[in-house]
């Protein structure tokens, strides 16, 4: 009887959601997202959720909250340096990789070089530091399989991408 309710209750809100202007549908990546919208004096939070493209958010005056799927906390701005600037030249290669992926650096490195690793929820797995140079091979076949955040820093600026580990 319960479900039934339940069953009745989602298909009457998501006839009335659909019939909405405002509605914001969106899929993201690794870590979702937030937005606040203004219209008509109205406030709008949109939260797009990861891997899956649905009704995500605030709908209507602010009254009503209908939240569906997993949205995680923003692990990127846990990750990135707010007062360096994310213009690091370089890539990483191979990716998806199995024992160890390559840095070739696009600009000329007089600077240390830190390298750290993280998983998808922000915790760090790996860090370590590295004489300058144009190109280091780093070993992480010891990582199990699935999707890291990998972070460099040198010339004082950053770079940040995901990595996949077979």
């Amino acid at each position: 009887m319960k479900l039934s309710l339940l069953v009745c209750f989602c298909c009457a809100f998501q006839h009335q959601v659909s019939s909405q202007s405002n509605l914001v549908r969106s899929t993201t990546g690794a870590s979702g997202a937030s937005e606040e919208i203004a219209n008509e004096g109205n406030i709008y939070v949109i939260q797009q959720s990861i891997g899956q493209s649905s009704v995500i958010g605030t709908i209507g005056d602010g009254d009503y909250i209908f939240r569906q799927g997993f949205i995680q906390p923003d692990v990127l701005s846990k990750i990135m340096e707010k007062n360096i600037p994310l213009n690091l030249q370089l890539s990483v290669y191979p990716n998806p990789f199995e024992e160890q992926i390559s840095l070739v650096f696009n600009e000329d490195i007089k600077d240390d070089i830190h390298i750290s690793v993280y998983n998808i929820l922000g915790a760090q797995v790996y860090s370590k530091s590295y004489k300058s140079d144009q190109q280091i091979d780093i070993i992480l076949g010891w990582l199990s399989s699935g999707e890291y955040i990998f972070k460099t820093i040198a010339n004082r600026k950053q770079f940040i991408s995901k990595i996949i580990k077979k």
